[in-house]
């Protein structure tokens, strides 16, 4: 359990509190098809391990960075309507204060 061994949630709420920043980007993974992201892997492990399985995409060549390369070269991603603001400001308000949030 690394998650637990490198402090659990204690650990980061710890790092919320000094600060993050939001990166979002496009890409793509030549050495293990971003597996790791939300598919079984490693994929010499059984998929009903702890662990193993991360999602429901089913791998494969249609996985490929190369596959997906030639199949669909005009693949593009719009990042919008993204707010920013403290937790619950972002949401309509069932009551109380809420602050402003900013839409960037």
């Amino acid at each position: 359990d690394d998650f637990a061994a490198k402090g659990g949630l204690k650990q980061m709420g710890e790092a919320l509190d000094r600060g993050m920043v939001l990166v979002l980007s496009l890409w793509d993974d030549t050495d293990v098809n971003m597996l790791w992201l939300d598919s079984a892997y490693p994929t010499d492990e059984p998929s009903d391990k702890p662990g193993v399985l991360r999602g429901p995409c089913p791998g494969g060549s249609s996985s490929e960075p190369e596959y997906l390369r030639k199949t669909v070269p005009e693949s593009h991603v719009t990042f919008s309507q993204i707010k920013v603001g403290t937790i619950g400001s972002t949401t309509q308000s069932v009551g109380g204060r809420r602050m402003e949030s900013a839409f960037v």
